[in-house]
């Protein structure tokens, strides 16, 4: 693989689609979000990824390249792959290759990278995720491992489930998953030696993520209102504070790899 360092390319003029114009507006603040750059969260999926210095790694989704840039000294060679340019445009990219492109879609040739990284990637896509996980799988040399780092409901409690899915709503248009539904769709690829490691983000501030993810007013102040009148089954699950205008929680994230 070529290392030399990876420049924004100038990207040829696109139709204006509801997936490029959502992602164009994410992308101006997107480096405000605390949990983009959340150390504790970073190092969990370092740690369970098993990354060598001899490795090739995909960060798929990569946004503006924060879990490339970490991976970056620790391995061989880091590609960084997101279907946004608006993305790839506020990002530092020295030493790492990007690629302005859909996973979902064949690019690379099959079996060069010992593992790909998914972080917070997959609940973006509607249509075709096994089509999407199995890229994944046809990527990787045998034994390799994909990585994908999610946030799920606090609990599989049906109940909650249902608020969060309906939170979520007016938010962006996104799957709901829970663990076991990610575990099957790595299972019904090929992957092996699924593993489960949860992770949380105490304090996780919903002004900081509703006031940077590039949501209209109107549904900023209906996904505040949901928070304050939540169940209390889902308030104490997510050990919610509200401190003044400020909500704080524990949000669940699950770190869940599979082999190749």
């Amino acid at each position: 693989m070529n290392k030399e360092s990876a420049k924004v390319p100038n990207l040829p003029n696109k139709d204006m689609d509801g997936t490029q114009h959502f992602w164009e507006i994410r992308s101006a603040k997107y480096d405000k979000l605390f949990w983009v750059k959340d150390d504790s969260y970073i190092q969990d999926i370092l740690k369970f990824s098993n990354l060598q210095k001899n490795h090739n790694v995909l960060d798929v989704g990569t946004g503006t390249g924060v879990m490339a840039k970490s991976m970056k000294p620790l391995v061989d060679h880091v590609v960084a792959v997101d279907v946004s340019g608006a993305m790839l445009s506020k990002g530092q990219w020295e030493g790492i290759s990007i690629i302005n492109w859909d996973i979902g879609k064949a690019f690379f040739k099959d079996a060069i990278f010992d593992r790909v990284i998914a972080r917070m990637v997959f609940h973006h896509i509607i249509d075709h995720l096994d089509q999407a996980i199995l890229r994944c799988y046809d990527l990787l040399k045998p034994g390799g491992k994909l990585i994908v780092a999610e946030g799920v409901p606090p609990a599989d409690d049906p109940e909650v489930v249902e608020w969060y899915t309906e939170m979520f709503k007016y938010k962006e248009e996104r799957r709901t998953f829970i663990p076991s539904e990610l575990e099957f769709y790595l299972k019904k690829n090929g992957f092996q030696d699924v593993q489960i490691h949860e992770h949380s983000m105490d304090k996780f501030s919903i002004n900081n993520w509703l006031d940077n993810s590039g949501i209209d007013e109107k549904n900023k102040n209906i996904i505040i209102e949901m928070h304050r009148s939540a169940p209390q089954k889902v308030k104490d699950l997510y050990d919610m504070r509200i401190e003044g205008d400020e909500i704080l929680v524990k949000t669940k994230n699950i770190i869940i790899t599979g082999s190749k």
